[in-house]
């Protein structure tokens, strides 16, 4: 053929949004002559393979103008008057190529599923996604690999589908013909999984010339089963924690609701405390609140720096320190273990925050801090009116009642401390208690025998100071 091949100009490398040329123009090489994939490949038989292909185009370009612009390089493509198409030189394929690299690198860091169109509706680029639920759902929904024509598995679809599929036909015509901007349908399929819903969405890509199309599919269905799951594992939680609540043995935590108590349950530690341990010296700050367990904290007030005497007993019924629910941040005593066991801790900034988030614990506080006001007036009325027989019966009833046991070890020495009186005066009552048969006593061991008696033996007050807790088995 006699013709003069018209020199023509690559498109230059779309942006990573519109990969128009590495999609659209037709590029074919002659058979014979092999063709370097990169401008970079520095092989000897890579750069004899690209002389070869250089010496065949000077073949087709015969204009004198032609040849000065070819090995000038102003030229990215030739005519082949043979096959009319185009042939790119190495140096715009590998432009080309890496362009297309480029875009589908982008697409493959979207989370989402994503495929691009071109004018034709045939797929020329799929990101790894896409590729994802092409292959786990078998084909279903519309999934479409490279190469083929979205329009054709529209057509292709089921008797359930088709509905759905020509609606979604419709929709990406009119955005190739760009009369819509954006198109968006719920599409619904069976696939080897089950049931299976996503949404359908089409926007356009324009070019230099042609329209293409972005097409991303949401699963619904993952979508609703993620949050069905998050609803499960809240549910869970809210179970955990009403049972938690029902079980705790702290019966200040337990009256409260299971929203409330599920809201204090990251900022409760339990820790153990052992007979001896001072929570709280008079006077000093209250860094952390206790909620017992089976545990026992005596309330002292300690006279010129040495002298102390008992005023209050706090058990599983409440918890100590509840003067920060009064603005209060140091305490007015001296916090002692006196039965050793469990608690629930909680730092006093936390204890704060939660007492004005939640008026149940807030009321909850305020009702036992009443309640153990009246058993400080009460204590302090009967160590100066009543017997130390009596005394002693109700304050054994009192610790029983807060251990959940009828058996606890206390030496005369500590008792003789907590009543304000002398050794032989503790010695005198128990061994009293223990002649009627209500108390066994021995080395320090005291074991409740006869509830009922003993608390005909103690005085008035411990009727109102009990709590009303069930008693040991």
């Amino acid at each position: 053929m006699n013709a003069v091949p018209a020199p023509v100009t690559a498109p230059a490398p779309a942006p990573v949004n519109a990969p128009t040329a590495p999609v659209t123009t037709r590029v074919t090489t002659p058979t014979p002559t092999p063709t370097p994939t990169t401008a970079t490949a520095a092989k000897p038989a890579d750069l004899r393979a690209e002389a070869v292909f250089k010496d065949w185009l000077r073949g087709i370009v015969k204009g004198v103008e032609e040849l000065r612009a070819f090995e000038a390089g102003q030229i990215d493509a030739v005519i082949d008057p043979t096959t009319g198409s185009a042939i790119f030189l190495p140096e715009a394929q590998a432009a080309l190529q890496g362009s297309s690299r480029l875009v589908l690198n982008a697409l493959n860091a979207l989370p989402g599923e994503v495929c691009v169109l071109n004018a034709a509706g045939t797929v020329v680029m799929t990101n790894t996604a896409w590729c994802a639920f092409v292959t786990s759902h078998a084909g279903a929904g519309l999934g479409v690999r490279d190469g083929a024509n979205f329009f054709a598995a529209c057509e292709e679809t089921g008797a359930r589908e088709r509905v759905s599929a020509k609606a979604v036909a419709a929709g990406l015509r009119q955005v190739l013909a760009g009369t819509s901007n954006l198109f968006r349908r719920k599409y619904v399929c069976a696939s080897p999984g089950g049931r299976c819903t996503f949404t359908l969405t089409i926007a356009p890509v324009v070019g230099e010339s042609l329209i293409h199309a972005v097409v991303t599919r949401e699963n619904v269905t993952e979508v609703k089963r993620l949050n069905f799951r998050h609803r499960a594992d809240r549910t869970k939680v809210k179970r955990i924690a009403a049972v938690a609540r029902a079980v705790t043995p702290n019966r200040l935590l337990a009256a409260l609701p299971a929203k409330d108590y599920q809201q204090l349950l990251d900022g409760l530690d339990p820790v153990n405390l052992n007979y001896g341990d001072v929570l709280y010296e008079s006077d000093e700050p209250m860094r952390h609140v206790y909620f017992p367990s089976d545990s026992l904290v005596s309330l002292l007030t300690v006279v010129e720096g040495h002298q102390a005497l008992e005023v209050g007993l706090v058990g599983r019924e409440g918890m100590v320190g509840d003067r920060l629910a009064l603005g209060t941040g140091t305490s007015p005593v001296r916090a002692l273990v006196q039965g050793t066991g469990t608690a629930m801790r909680m730092k006093s900034a936390r204890f704060l925050k939660e007492l004005q988030r939640s008026p149940a614990l807030r009321h909850a506080v305020l009702r036992f801090t009443d309640s153990l006001m009246i058993q400080v007036t009460r204590t302090a009325a009967c160590n100066r009116f009543h017997g130390i027989e009596a005394r002693l019966a109700r304050w054994l009833l009192m610790t029983q009642e807060r251990l959940a046991s009828r058996e606890f070890r206390l030496t005369q020495e500590f008792l003789a401390d907590m009543l304000g009186v002398r050794r032989v005066g503790v010695t005198e009552a128990a061994s009293a208690l223990k002649g009627r048969k209500l108390i066994r006593y021995s080395r320090g061991n005291i074991t409740i025998l006869d509830q009922e008696g003993l608390e005909a033996a103690s005085c008035s007050c411990y009727e109102h100071v009990r709590v009303g807790l069930d008693s040991a088995a």
